[in-house]
């Protein structure tokens, strides 16, 4: 009986270049990444602090969104969404929303379809239907005043704000 030979494997990889893709994003970048940071892999799981990920699992989470981003039939908004959970996940916050700069009819203004975005929450929970969309002027607002100054602000209660 005769066995698979290196030639063969080759041209198995070859001729199947989608199950080669699937079998070394699923395989070897977990080995890899544990051999670089010399840590055993393992799951990331909710609801751990940015203190408590080791290496692995914080390469792990950047990784698996950037290969997200690449992939030309994700829609944008749910990896949008993934990166709030994890930020929220990250900076042990309340809930995370992403509001965009436009100017419609010349006047500037901040709008957003993905809100209140929690370690926990769902895509189509955090999604604002484009009829319910929120906007408002730069001039209202911790979100407006941000892009009006361009500056990042960190609000630890924004109920005291």
């Amino acid at each position: 009986m005769g066995g698979i030979g290196k030639n063969d494997v080759e041209k198995y990889l070859e001729n199947n270049p989608q199950f080669a893709k699937e079998y070394f994003d699923r395989k070897l970048r977990v080995e890899a990444l544990g051999d670089i940071f010399k840590v055993s892999p393992g799951d990331v799981k909710d609801g751990v602090s940015f203190k408590e990920m080791t290496k692995l699992e914080e390469s792990h989470l950047l990784f698996e969104l950037l290969m997200e981003i690449q992939d030309e039939t994700t829609i944008m908004e749910r990896t949008v969404h993934k990166v709030l959970k994890r930020m929220a996940q990250l900076l042990d916050a309340d809930r995370c929303s992403m509001f965009l700069y436009r100017s419609r009819n010349g006047t500037p203004e901040v709008a957003t379809r993905l809100l209140d975005v929690t370690p926990d929450s769902t895509y189509e929970s955090s999604l604002i239907p484009p009829e319910r969309e929120i906007f408002f002027p730069l001039d209202i607002g911790i979100a407006g005043w941000a892009a009006h100054t361009k500056k990042l602000y960190n609000i630890p209660d924004v109920k005291k704000f």
